[in-house]
């Protein structure tokens, strides 16, 4: 009995022990959360979708949901949040700090960098508040200080009258808040990845009487839940339709997507099957999923929270098809509600065949939503070129406007503004005028148009009037770079846009008249003022290929031209784009000027914004004209700029600015000016470029409409591989291994050859990038990299 005895106390010793043992790092666990009520946030991580979807099939469903559809049922299945305020589990006040104040602490001014350069706020879209227009929201993109290891993206309001500013959501690292739209006003729609699951999804903002008021941050109400992220999206006039998009597999819902992708996960195979083009666009593989818009119905509940009254369509069921188009298109340009709301404008190209990749032929569709089971119409098919960003007018839903090229497989042609008035009957605005419109917004009483085109590398404002009688047009801004007219709600003559230069970072104007623009925001000022950067931006021209004026950018140095300085000569990519006066978060002259050099940078012949004749004179002129120019522009550039030192000269450029490095590498007349090169996703062999690039439109075209079996000669002519025999000079080579336009292989082509040859040089390679390099921390690396490399050359 006592030996019963002991060994029931012996055990019930070892449970104690143990229960002690998992006890006390609970209660070190409870303590800890207990006395941190901001917990750190986590890191931003990247996930697979398949990782994604799985993670979000185990959520439960926070209200009833419609049955999953049939395969052949263009329908998807409803979940909907209507009750749920996004919780903020990773806001860390002490985590926090704006640019101001961290810049604040700075006492002494320095050299600006590409670290302060990426530490600006980024300003866009800015909208009135539709009942007086005596306020506006836009979006305010913060990075984390000082090391930019994440970002964030809020909404803002800002007070016209006194200028007093308001963050309305909170600022999470890793969340980003985007596309919004007044629905009344107090009440906005927008998406968001603050859901739970990280997905972007609707939020709905429902804003206090008198914001100005407001001293916390506002917890927006999270109106979906789909297990796929929502890209786009845009509510009509009315508040009573939306339309989102996701990306789903042409025949299948959006939950259905998800299955494949979990079921393709478990198969535990990674193999990509095609057979059809395109097989990779821009930077990701082309394994199926297509943008895909959804339309749907609306209602405000009694607690005022929106939500889906009816099942969301998809519009592009079952179809192979994009809209938004990849890799750039938006819902902003390219879908709009007719003015009652019951019609829906879209743009898409057929994608059923290989065709795609070598056709530019963009369409514009339109739809009645007052009908069930209505098909989709073709508005634009007897023309082979681009059709697309179609805007119906405020006041007529006969009516809508877009934008045409009129030479198929041309992706630089002019673009014309077409007028659609319900029939086939199509009416051209100026169609004399020689400029490209590059976007175009409709006065309020649907009878003018606001229109932004490139113009001697300006991107400036016009206002047409009257487009259906005399129409007339008055230039509204002149220089520098503007974007994302909002119009006011009750004066058509005053707008806020985005405005920038070389000289600014954006910022938020309002313009009142040609008399009086202003800027409305401060976020960088402090930023700013606190660094030391170049305060000139001049415009030169000079006599150059065929004897035509050619017109370049000279930026000095910060420190100025008193002493001698080394040449940053810029070469643009495109090649049918400029260097715009304009500011840049990758290719910035300020980034070099503030260290020291003087950058020229030339818009050659095939540049934009110059009249569509100049644009189109490189096509079959890649390494002629271009290259004359360059050439004519650096004579220039020395013997009007004699602080220059010529010794100490490095060229630099990307994309088709690569490819003009590779090609004066190889002729001495040319190269031997340059003590220095650096080539950034450039090609080195335009025959070969031709077999493997993604959209062929673009290399077939710009050599002459030719393929390369058909006129092999014509990928010949300008190729830089023929001319490595010539190669002399040192050389950094940056390639972005995700660069589908430019594959890899011609940097690391070009590497090979260099070093095979004896010549210094270095590659640098990005893994994870595509044709530009977007990761911040990696912008920074490449300013290094580069800066160091023509240090080296150069000192």
């Amino acid at each position: 009995m006592r030996f019963e005895l002991k060994k029931v106390f012996l055990f019930a010793g070892f449970f104690l022990l143990g229960a002690i043992i998992v006890l006390i790092p609970c209660v070190v666990v409870i303590a800890r959360r207990s006395s941190n009520e901001c917990p750190a946030p986590t890191t931003p991580s990247v996930t697979t979708s398949a990782m994604t979807t799985s993670s979000m099939t185990t959520l439960p469903l926070i209200t009833s949901s419609v049955t999953t559809p049939s395969m052949t049922t263009p329908s998807v299945t409803t979940s909907l949040v209507t009750t749920t305020t996004s919780s903020n589990p990773t806001w860390n006040a002490s985590d926090y700090q704006s640019n101001s104040d961290y810049y604040n602490s700075s006492v002494n001014p320095r050299n600006f960098d590409q670290s302060d350069n990426l530490r600006l706020d980024r300003l866009s879209s800015p909208q009135f508040r539709p009942i007086n227009g005596k306020s506006i929201i836009y979006l305010r993109r913060q990075y984390h200080m000082p090391d930019l290891r994440g970002s964030t993206t809020t909404l803002h309001w800002l007070d016209i009258e006194t200028n007093k500013t308001i963050q309305l959501t909170r600022p999470i690292w890793g969340k980003h808040d985007q596309q919004f739209f007044w629905i009344d006003n107090n009440t906005i729609l927008f998406l968001s990845n603050r859901a739970s699951t990280g997905l972007n999804q609707i939020f709905q903002l429902t804003l206090p009487e008198n914001v100005s008021q407001t001293i916390d941050f506002i917890d927006p109400i999270q109106i979906t839940n789909y297990p796929l992220d929502i890209d786009n999206l845009l509510v009509n006039r009315q508040a009573t339709r939306l339309a989102f998009s996701c990306q789903v597999y042409a025949n299948l819902t959006i939950q259905q997507t998800v299955d494949r992708q979990l079921t393709e996960q478990a198969s535990g195979r990674s193999i990509y099957q095609f057979d059809k083009l395109f097989v990779r666009h821009w930077d990701e593989y082309m394994t199926g999923r297509r943008h895909h818009p959804f339309l749907v119905q609306i209602t405000r509940q009694t607690n005022g929270i929106f939500n889906f009254s009816s099942e969301p369509i998809d519009i592009l069921f079952p179809l192979d098809s994009d809209s938004p188009t990849r890799p750039f298109g938006d819902a902003k340009a390219q879908w709009s509600f007719s003015a009652s709301g019951n019609s829906f404008a879209y743009t898409r190209q057929y994608d059923e065949t290989s065709e795609v990749a070598w056709t530019t032929n963009l369409d514009i569709w339109t739809i009645d939503l007052t009908t069930p089971g209505q098909s989709s119409v073709c508005i634009t098919k007897e023309n082979l070129a681009t059709d697309t960003d179609p805007s119906y007018s405020p006041t007529d839903n006969n009516i809508l406007v877009y934008r045409s090229h009129s030479i198929p497989r041309y992706e630089s042609d002019q673009f014309k503004v077409k007028v659609y008035n319900g029939s086939n009957t199509k009416i051209t605005l100026l169609d004399n005028w020689d400029r490209s419109i590059q976007a175009l917004t409709w006065s309020r009483d649907g009878q003018s148009l606001y229109l932004e085109t490139g113009e001697e590398a300006e991107n400036v404002i016009y206002y047409i009037s009257n487009i259906f009688t005399n129409q007339t047009i008055v230039p509204l801004t002149r220089n520098g770079t503007s974007h994302n007219i909002n119009l006011h709600p009750i004066d058509d003559q005053i707008f806020v846009f985005t405005y920038e230069s070389i000289l600014e970072p954006a910022n938020i104007y309002l313009y009142s008249s040609s008399d009086s623009i202003r800027p409305l925001t401060i976020h960088n000022k402090v930023l700013l003022s606190k660094v030391k950067m170049s305060t000139v931006a001049e415009k030169f021209s000079f006599a150059g290929a065929k004897n035509d004026t050619v017109w370049g950018w000279h930026i000095p140095p910060q420190n100025g031209t008193n002493n001698s300085a080394p040449l940053a000569f810029l070469i643009h990519g495109g090649p049918q784009s400029s260097w715009y006066n304009a500011w840049s978060y990758r290719w910035n002259f300020q980034s070099f000027s503030s260290q020291g050099y003087a950058v020229i940078a030339i818009n050659f012949h095939g540049s934009d914004s110059y009249g569509q004749n100049f644009t189109d004179s490189i096509n079959s002129n890649y390494g002629s004209l271009p290259y004359e120019d360059l050439q004519l522009g650096l004579d220039y550039a020395l013997t009007n700029y004699p602080y220059i030192d010529s010794q100490r000269a490095t060229a630099l450029g990307a994309s088709y600015g690569g490819y003009m490095v590779n090609w004066i590498a190889g002729h001495p007349e040319m190269s031997l000016r340059f003590k220095t090169f650096v080539t950034h996703n450039g090609a080195l062999d335009t025959r070969s470029k031709s077999y493997s690039s993604d959209e062929l439109w673009f290399t077939e075209y710009d050599a002459g409409n030719f393929t390369p079996w058909d006129n092999p000669d014509a990928f010949e002519i300008y190729n830089p591989v023929n001319h490595v025999a010539n190669w002399t000079q040192p050389m950094l080579i940056i390639v972005g291994a995700r660069d589908y336009r430019i594959p890899e292989t011609q940097g690391i082509g070009t590497f090979t050859a260099l070093q095979r040859r004896g010549i210094p040089s270095r590659l640098l390679y990005f893994p994870t990038e595509n044709h530009w390099i977007l990761n911040p921390l990696h912008s920074v690396a490449w300013y290094e990299e580069v800066l160091g490399w023509m240090r080296k050359y150069t000192s």
